[in-house]
Formats: structure tokens, sequence, C-alpha cells
């Protein structure tokens, strides 16, 4: 009945699909320099003109909206590009109000503008790996609307698709479509720009005109730094770009070479035929001050971003064209994603109460437990074993399956400290323990980015 009453609301807000064959082939939107906007985007339907002029008449409208669900009966409101801010913000609102048992709206802060910053978290498991998406520029993307797009079908689809609720089951989706809302709402370019305020990089306005006097001098740029600082869990961090000839890091940027080579699997894994693969960041060309020269260089976080469609495939009404793709990108970063996972190898009794427990520890994802660079910044953060029930009173271990335990350490305490795994790294352990006869044991394996995972016994 909540999600009957939400679409019954915006079936008087937003229209859904109609026919579009006579609509006249509209005329480009300006296309200005990097930081530079273009006339204000025709609002969406249901959402106020920013501007508070009088709408021009349909015929009249520079840009044919775009459909980005052509089924002719939905079952969400429709989602059409270019939409403004504020029919965003609205969508977001539907989308948790209707999903709660799977979606969750956060606010990372306020526009300078006074709109709100938002990010809509899919997947109820607390703690689970994250991935991060996010997108900051104006109408000439479609990011934003595809994203909305995307999590409209995910809620709809969970319920009757047993393979997505189990990758969510296991994983959270955040999706944040609009970092720089005013900048989508048009009127004049904010002085100082979203893409070239963040520290990673940062240089001043007077050597960098568009980068502010202080980094993070943007409420925008501040919030969107604080929700990622604050994401423990968040391993991978997912933008946009341009198809672009691409570049090279800025100057004094770290990349140490392991990560270099995870940032590569990650592309050729996500590569899709004829749409491309994500670029990582230290290819964009970046001059510093970026949002993934943020996450990578001071959280450690892995970033890509995704290649955006061409104007003229937008102007020609095809930006529903790029669900799809975005969606087969974006569900296939979730399944490299770190994720620990414990397996019970044997139990032994050696002596009246003395045992010997042997567990394996495996990374089921592509992404390591943590990157090289994240270890620079937060050492001891990686994966550990606790154990509850018994004393550990020593340790071993092996590589591989069939290698003999070595490294024997004793008079161990938990938490156990298990190191970095590598994307699809396993790595066995042998516990040597004390405890009673009918003792129920719990070993439990966390990781801030990979999550957690455990196993409970019963000593015979």
């Amino acid at each position: 009945m909540r999600l009957a009453g939400a679409l019954a609301v915006l079936a008087l807000l937003v229209p859904l699909v109609g026919a579009q064959d006579e609509t006249p082939p509209p005329a480009p939107p300006p296309q200005g320099g990097e930081g530079e906007e273009g006339p204000p985007p025709a609002p969406a339907p249901g959402a106020e003109d920013p501007t508070g002029e009088e709408p021009a008449p349909a015929s009249e409208a520079p840009v044919a909206p775009a459909v980005l669900d052509e089924v002719p009966l939905l079952s969400h409101p429709s989602v059409q590009w270019p939409m403004a801010p504020e029919a965003l913000v609205e969508h977001l609102r539907l989308i948790a109000s209707a999903h709660p048992d799977f979606a969750r709206l956060e606010t990372l802060g306020e526009s300078a503008g006074g709109r709100p910053l938002l990010a809509l978290r899919l997947g109820a498991r607390e703690g689970a790996p994250v991935l991060f998406v996010g997108e900051h520029r104006g109408t000439a993307s479609a990011a934003p609307e595809a994203l909305v797009e995307l999590a409209w079908r995910l809620c709809e689809e969970l319920p009757r698709d047993e393979e997505l609720r189990a990758l969510f089951a296991q994983r959270t989706l955040i999706l944040a479509p609009a970092l720089d809302p005013d900048r989508r709402a048009g009127g004049a370019p904010p002085t100082v720009r979203f893409e070239l305020n963040f520290p990673s990089g940062w240089q001043p306005e007077s050597v960098r005109p568009g980068a502010g006097r202080t980094s993070l001098a943007r409420p925008e740029t501040l919030a969107a730094a604080r929700y990622l600082s604050g994401l423990r869990s968040a391993s991978v961090v997912l933008g946009f770009t341009e198809r672009l000839p691409r570049g090279n890091a800025y100057a004094g940027a770290e990349l140490p070479a392991s990560d270099g080579e995870v940032h590569a699997r990650l592309r050729a894994a996500l590569d899709l035929p004829g749409q491309g693969a994500p670029v990582p960041w230290f290819e964009l060309g970046s001059p510093g001050g970026g949002l993934l020269d943020f996450a990578y260089q001071a959280r450690g976080l892995f970033a890509l971003a995704l290649p955006l469609p061409g104007e003229d495939e937008l102007v020609a009404g095809r930006a529903g064209a790029y669900v799809e793709p975005l969606r087969a990108w974006i569900l296939g970063a979730l399944r490299q994603l770190p994720r620990v996972e414990l397996a019970h190898e044997g139990l032994e009794r050696l002596g009246s109460d003395t045992w010997q427990l042997d567990v394996r520890i495996a990374n089921g994802g592509l992404v390591p437990t943590l990157s090289a660079m994240q270890r620079q910044r937060e050492r001891g953060a990686d994966v550990a074993l606790e154990l509850v029930g018994a004393k550990l009173v020593a340790t071993a271990k092996k590589p591989t399956s069939n290698a003999p335990y070595t490294d024997a350490s004793f008079q161990l305490q938990s938490p156990l400290a298990a190191g970095t795994l590598a994307g699809g790294e396993g790595r066995w352990l042998r516990l040597i323990l004390e405890g009673q006869s009918g003792a129920e044991l719990r070993v439990t394996s966390r990781s801030p980015w990979a999550g957690t995972d455990g196993l409970a016994l019963t000593l015979p």
C-alpha cells in the first residue's frame, strides 16, 4: 500500500511515458569549456523551475526530454533527461519510501544554494563491502538520471531475482547522483569548481583559477570528503568521464605498483564490448583537486571513472540506452569487491583440553582486502581473526593446501592479525586451543573493506 500511495502521488507530479515520435529533432545545448555551463536545463515534470521564470512551451524547448524507461506500463514514475535537481531529490525520496527494507536515504549536507546533498544506500547489511558511485556534472551528463532509473529497477527486481538478492545480501551500493546540484540547476557557474577543490593535488586560486583560496572551500566538496572519509567499508569509488584522450596523474601523486595492477584488473573485468571500460583515476589527466584524486590519494580507495555517452547521443533522445551498460558496470564492480570467507578445514583433539583447529581464510573478490596506499595511511586495519569460547595458545600457517604448516607462534591473544589478502587469495591457519569438551566455539574474521564471516562449532 505504501508503494501504491507513493505512485498515486507521483502520478500527479511526473507523467508516465508518452509518445514522442512527432517531436522534432532538438538542437544541441551549448557546450562550454570545463566548468562552464549552458542555459539552465528544462525542469523535469513535477519540479519547480529554479529560475522562477514561466516555462517555455514544449515546442520551444532547446532539448527534447529523453525517457529512460520506455516500457509502456511502468511500476515506477518515469525518469527523463535532463532532470532538475529538485526532481532528482523527489525520486530518491520516493525510492527510499517505497522500498524501506532495501533502500535508505542519507544526507551528506547542503549545497551553497540550499539544496540537499543526498546518497541512496542499497543493501541492508551493515558493515558489508561498499561500492560508492557519485556524479557532479550538470545536464551534459545523463549519469544522474541513469543512476535513478537503475535504482528503481534494482528495487523492483529484487523480490523476484534470487541472484540479485544474494549479491546485495553481502554488498552495499551507494549512489550519489548529484554531488553538485547547484551546477545542475543552471545559472552562473560557481567561482570555485567542484572538480578542483579537493585537497589531493590542490593548488590555490592564484595558481589554478577555479580551485578556491583553500581546499574544501565549497560546502559540496567538504560534505563529499567527509562522507567518503566516514565510509569505512568502502573500497571502490566510481565516477564519470567524457570520452576524451587520456592523460597522466598530476605531479606528486602516489601510486604503488600493486595498486596500479589492481586498477588494471578492474578495468579489464568491467570492459564491455562496444561500450568501453572504466578509466583509472590516474589516466584522467586531472590537474589535481578532483573527487577521484581524493578518493585514492587521501583514502586509498580504488577509483575509476565510467565513460559517459556523447552529447550527440543525449540530444538524439538515446539517454535511456545508457542504463544497461551502467547496470553492467556497477553490478560487475559489486561482484569484484573484497569479501572475506572463513571455512572449517578440520578439528582434532591433541589432549584432554587441547585442540587443533584448521581454518581457511580467503578473499572471494578481485579487489584486495586493503590497498597498498591505505596500508600506508592506516596501519593495522586489515583482516583480523577473533576467537571466543577457547584460549588461543599457538598458531601456524601455510600458503597452499598442499604445503606444510610453518611460522609457528605461541602465547597469542585474540584478535589475531591475518594480514592482507590479495584478490582471490587463500590462506590456511592452524589454531592450537585450550578448551573444555562441549564448549561452544566461535571464530570470526573481520575486515574493514571485506566485511565479516564466521563459523561456529562445539568441541566434542
